[in-house]
């Protein structure tokens, strides 16, 4: 017999967002999520079809733009008409895990596409009230977002100051076993020595140390040709002397932080060269480096500078300029590595 309420109900088409983040402690598998959402959608008249079940893994909700199927949902919410009226989220903390965000994308939905986001396990009842408790729920969310990162941090800190490696190796190294140090990769140590006996035995250039790998047909871990910057990383990366370093950057803005923030220790790993020898290539750089330009970064710096892209080797190209003696003009240009 049918049920009474579903005849009251008219048909919708619908949408299901999944995701799961990297810490999965409290968290449904993605199987899960949507079998849950699908059973909610067919009791309640809703019909959501696979082109319209968008799933992220892995992915932090703190940052909309840096989940790829949220994107894609939202770009599609956005199209006249809606394919859909209403997105199923297991919680609405797959929605987002920022409150500025979750209010942002809900009100676009809401307002401007005619967009219902409905949490099948947390149920807001109509009107002001049910608003209030839906801002609550989205502010216990970042919270616990925000004090499960301070969790992480501590634990990746203690992880680090015991020897422990927390990013992806470079090259010379690869991880076989989860929670095991890294191991040599024979060949590529090889080219991490050779990079070290130029730059400190025969007091090569870097850009020279580039080319001179690129000649022997050398590549990087990624298949690429050398370049300054690549050779750069690994002659200061203490890693390949046995050290172990890490909170160097902040997550969010990648900005260097002071040195009394690092954390430096001995690794776990086997070194590929000795501790004297990565001391003295540190020591012969800080005698020769010079910061690139005498002028105020206000006057090199370019609009394009990090977008425009080489079309030859596809990296990021960098801004020169070059005054023009003859006429008394100034003119920029990009150049490649």
């Amino acid at each position: 017999m049918m049920n009474p309420d579903k005849t009251l109900t008219p048909l919708r088409t619908g949408a299901a967002y999944i995701r799961v983040s990297t810490h999965m402690q409290e968290e449904l598998s993605p199987d899960a999520q949507k079998r849950i959402l699908l059973d909610y959608a067919k009791a309640h008249n809703i019909v959501i079809t696979q082109d319209y079940i968008f799933q992220d893994g892995g992915i932090s909700g703190k940052k909309a733009d840096k989940r790829p199927a949220f994107m894609r949902m939202i770009s599609l919410a956005k199209e006249k008409p809606a394919p859909f009226s209403v997105i199923l989220v297991w919680k609405f903390s797959r929605f987002a895990r920022n409150q500025e965000e979750s209010i942002v994308y809900k009100s676009l939905l809401r307002k401007q596409c005619h967009v219902e986001v409905v949490s099948v396990s947390e149920p807001i009842i109509d009107g002001p009230f049910g608003s209030l408790i839906e801002r609550i729920i989205e502010w216990m969310d970042e919270y616990y977002s925000v004090r499960l990162s301070g969790e992480v941090f501590r634990g990746m800190s203690e992880k680090a100051m015991r020897g422990g490696y927390l990013a992806r190796p470079p090259l010379g190294y690869r991880i076989e076993r989860r929670g095991e140090p890294p191991v040599i990769v024979p060949g590529e140590a090889a080219t991490v020595r050779v990079i070290f006996h130029k730059y400190v035995e025969e007091s090569m250039g870097i850009f020279d140390i580039a080319r001179y790998l690129n000649a022997l047909g050398l590549k990087t871990r990624e298949q690429k040709p050398f370049e300054r910057r690549g050779v750069e990383y690994i002659l200061q990366n203490p890693m390949y002397c046995g050290m172990v370093r890490w909170n160097v950057k902040a997550s969010e803005t990648q900005q260097i932080k002071a040195k009394d923030e690092w954390i430096l220790t001995d690794g776990h790993h086997e070194p590929i060269i000795p501790k004297e020898l990565f001391d003295r290539a540190q020591e012969r750089r800080k005698q020769t480096y010079r910061p690139s330009g005498t002028r105020p970064s206000s006057t090199y710096r370019h609009w394009l500078g990090g977008i425009v892209k080489c079309p030859v080797c596809g990296r990021t190209m960098i801004a020169k300029h070059m005054k023009d003696k003859r006429y008394g003009r100034s003119y920029c240009y990009f150049t490649c590595y």
